[in-house]
């Protein structure tokens, strides 16, 4: 393939990948069987290192490396690409073509020592969905591996996260913001099947009254993203 991002030339790798580089590291037959079912082929697009970016090496991150998926059906589910994503011992980006459209899939993943062998672990998934692949889809951007990594994700989650911390705390803001809006759309469904009137103005009070718990932690995110 091209250099459809436009990174760096020095980080190119383009070579194609065969499924049971993946599977094959994998006791899961599910695995295999996802692969082999809905993946038309995988190339490794970029290999972004110390090396390649001219970066110094970070404290968390040292290669990020980005693959191009091209899915067989015209429907994905995200949750084996994060079984993928656990058997590589570094961190990675997923460039998802399916039914003529791209996403971009990046896993909040971290590195733990058990028993004196290191294990990885996928925490939340961020899914950009239908982008446009270009030059500007996603941009290389700090001085080390922990903030060229902080940069990609926040580019994929829409937050804007410079530390690990950081970005932990908006995925909770986030996830209290989603949790009450589920609220609202559960307490809207009960003032509709509502026949009391008295009961129906109590709950648009509780419903008002979550949507201004919306508005503080939205300023407060959106604060955050600046």
């Amino acid at each position: 393939m091209d250099n459809i991002l436009n990174f760096p030339s020095t980080t190119i790798v383009n070579k194609p990948v065969p499924k049971n580089a993946f599977y094959g590291r994998s006791n899961d037959s599910s695995l295999r069987e996802f692969l082999t079912r809905e993946f038309e082929g995988i190339v490794w697009l970029y290999k972004l290192v110390p090396a390649t970016l001219n970066v110094e090496d970070g404290e968390y991150v040292h290669e990020i490396d980005v693959f191009y998926c091209k899915m067989k059906e015209d429907r994905y589910s995200i949750k084996p690409f994060c079984a993928m994503d656990e058997l590589l011992p570094r961190h990675t980006v997923f460039i998802i073509e399916c039914d003529g459209k791209f996403d971009l899939l990046m896993h909040h993943k971290e590195m733990s020592v058990i028993h004196g062998e290191q294990k990885w672990k996928c925490g939340i998934s961020e899914l950009k969905r239908d982008i446009q692949i270009d030059a500007d889809t996603l941009n290389i951007l700090g001085q080390s591996m922990d903030a060229v990594y902080n940069s990609l994700l926040s580019q994929i989650s829409g937050l804007s996260a410079s530390t690990r911390e950081e970005y932990r705390e908006q995925v909770d803001l986030r996830k209290q913001i989603e949790s009450i809006q589920k609220q609202i759309m559960t307490l809207q469904k009960r003032i509709k099947a509502e026949k009391q009137f008295n009961r129906q103005m109590e709950l648009n009070t509780e419903v008002r009254q979550l949507r201004k718990e919306i508005t503080l932690l939205t300023d407060k995110l959106n604060k955050n993203n600046i």
